[in-house]
């Protein structure tokens, strides 16, 4: 078995696997988080077999059912049951899960989405939530847009990355604590075959690595940690513009405008409270039982505070993206250019 081991800020997990591929896979998705050997709060156990239908007690029923997976419940002992391919274990009591596949490509996905289902649920608990959004930060102002799926989220961020002066804080779920103080969240890049994104980062092609998705298209990878840009530390100290994107049908008239703080709660209630597009959070979709609501009415109402803190330290625009990528970046550097000597 290898064993690698990951800090996502001070939530650590030990991953046993007896696949070197994706331990190796694994590595280059977090390689940020990567730590030295520790104490860990979290424990995981990685097995390819096709022996899994055994794994799950007989006559348990199921506590919920949806097109991923369905859940039993057994004391402390959940299991998490992928219709044949995937049987997930998770002890509660002891912090500790297994995770049986019958074939790499899956058990790549699936711990990959376990690994930040437990860290996004940790850290919820502790009062650092993430927000459907990139971020950069340049001229120690940080930049945070929120777009809706498909909206060129990580076309505008692949046009930041080996920019001078440009730190990256993340492309999909920058953190934001209790004081509404913005935390780096730097994981793989991913953009899709048939993307803009991808002629963008071509200069990257021979670096990245392939990812199958269950139910979704498949996508290139890229370590983030490849590019140059430094990842942003002192993102807590620096002002914030807030801006959520919109699409105009525009082939170069891309424009901005400041809104109001009450507009802009509307976006960080979707984007933010509730999280609506946040990747990957596959444990939530899996809960059930009352003590899981309870924890998720605390998470939302934490979540909350800390975007209405977040909101009061930002300036807030709107972004009407036209069909230029080129244009769209010009005038996000544009925006940033007002704040430079502030």
């Amino acid at each position: 078995m290898s064993k690698i081991y990951f800090n996502f800020w001070d939530f650590k997990i030990k991953l046993d696997c007896e696949s070197e591929k994706i331990c190796d896979l694994l590595k280059k998705d977090f390689h940020y988080f990567l730590s030295e050997e520790s104490a860990v709060n979290l424990e995981i156990k990685a097995i390819i077999t096709k022996e899994i239908n055994h794994l799950i007690p007989s006559d348990l029923i199921a506590s919920k059912q949806n097109s991923r997976a369905m859940t039993f419940q057994d004391g402390s002992l959940r299991y998490n049951y992928f219709y044949g391919k995937a049987v997930s274990i998770l002890d509660y009591a002891k912090s500790y899960i297994e995770v049986y596949s019958q074939t790499e490509e899956y058990l790549h996905e699936l711990l990959y989405l376990v690994i930040l289902s437990r860290q996004t649920k940790y850290h919820d608990l502790n009062g650092l939530h993430k927000v459907h959004a990139f971020g950069i930060s340049k001229f120690g102002v940080n930049l945070v847009g929120m777009m809706d799926s498909k909206g060129g989220k990580t076309t505008l961020f692949s046009y930041f990355l080996d920019q001078e002066g440009v730190e990256i804080i993340s492309d999909d779920s920058p953190m934001i604590d209790l004081r509404g103080n913005i935390k780096a969240f730097p994981i793989r890049i991913g953009y899709e075959l048939n993307s803009y994104s991808r002629e963008r980062l071509q200069a990257y092609e021979e670096k990245s690595y392939h990812f199958d998705r269950d139910e979704y298209d498949a996508k290139k990878l890229i370590d983030i940690l490849e590019f140059k840009n430094k990842i942003s530390e002192n993102s807590a100290k620096n002002k914030t513009i807030l801006f959520q994107g919109k699409r105009i049908n525009s082939k170069d008239n891309c424009h901005y405008k400041k809104i109001s703080k009450y507009k802009m709660w509307r976006y960080l209630m979707k984007n933010m409270v509730v999280g609506v597009g946040l990747p990957m959070v596959l444990e939530y979709y899996l809960e059930s039982s009352f003590s899981d609501k309870f924890k998720n009415l605390k998470i939302l109402i934490s979540r909350a505070i800390s975007a209405m803190r977040l909101l009061v330290k930002s300036d807030c625009y709107e972004v009407y993206l036209s069909f230029s990528p080129d244009e769209n970046f010009k005038k996000l550097n544009e925006l940033l250019e007002l704040y430079k000597n502030e």
